[in-house]
């Protein structure tokens, strides 16, 4: 009885006027390669912490740390100070934290992910978007006993509950694709020149306090509030603070974000795209 041999796909990377692959196949690619995706972004969850009891603790204990000192830089922590009041504020900042952990993970990660897999782009016909959308899979997962932490010390806090809870999955696409796109941008650069990647935590980091993490948008003066409003993390971080006060987010803060969130992930993805081809030389 005659043996059939499986057939495997092979990829060609052919020259074209925009030097962007077949928009459809490469996405059909990338969504066959969903379980891969998957697989090894556990792995990679695995081997950093997911293996140990301390390891899964300082998913949690890392962002309550930054929220604590952000707390005493703000010093809350004085016998004027209303309970209320203080208790809102732990709250924000520890939401605050955990989201803004959430764009700091896949930004950078994201920027990272061609180098750091510098063996498997070199060695595998998967295409690459494969790898940020590890880092992206690996985010989300790091991010939820983080989450489930914060809603434990908004319900003992007292802060209230609302409706408005139902519009938190769309703000965190949002925020998500956000963070992709921007990811994407900086992960050629980064193979093209290294030191990027050495700057970009400083610059998340920069970026950090001057995104309404530390503070409430109703914090921020009247004449510094157009400076804050050039910051593409501001409609994103004021949408969870009305979220996570029982109101529904402003539709000029949707919008706003929307308006982010599709630039960056057509920036960042054209930009990505159209240099895939060059990473393997360049590594």
């Amino acid at each position: 009885m005659a043996t059939t041999t499986p057939t495997r796909t092979i990829s060609v990377y052919e020259p074209t006027v925009t030097g962007l692959p077949p928009l459809r196949a490469y996405f059909e690619s990338v969504w066959e390669r969903r379980m891969f995706i998957w697989h090894m972004a556990r792995t990679k969850m695995k081997a950093q912490h997911y293996d140990t009891v301390m390891g899964v603790v300082w998913l949690v204990v890392d962002p309550l740390v930054m929220a604590g000192t952000l707390y005493l830089m703000r010093a809350v922590l004085r016998s004027s100070g209303p309970p209320a009041q203080a208790g809102h504020v732990i709250a924000n900042l520890i939401m605050g934290v955990t989201f803004f952990y959430l764009v700091r993970d896949i930004v950078q990660g994201c920027a990272l992910s061609i180098v750091g897999n510098r063996a498997m782009v070199l060695n595998s016909s998967a295409p690459r978007a494969c790898f940020p959308a590890v880092t992206m899979v690996r985010a989300l997962c790091d991010m939820g006993p983080a989450l489930g932490v914060y809603f434990l010390v908004h319900m003992f806090t007292g802060q209230p509950w609302g409706m408005s809870l139902i519009m938190l999955p769309l703000v965190m696409v949002l925020l998500v694709g956000f963070s992709l796109g921007l990811g994407l941008a900086f992960a050629p650069l980064v193979v093209f020149y290294r030191d990027a990647g050495i700057l970009l935590p400083y610059l998340m980091r920069i970026w950090m306090y001057i995104t309404p993490v530390m503070f409430t948008v109703a914090e921020i003066p009247g004449g510094f509030r157009g400076l804050f409003l050039i910051n593409p993390l501001y409609p994103f971080f004021a949408m969870l603070q009305q979220i996570f006060v029982a109101r529904w987010p402003s539709p000029a803060y949707l919008l706003g974000a929307l308006a982010w969130t599709l630039g960056s992930l057509l920036v960042g993805g054209v930009a990505f795209l159209i240099r895939e081809r060059d990473y393997a030389v360049r590594l």
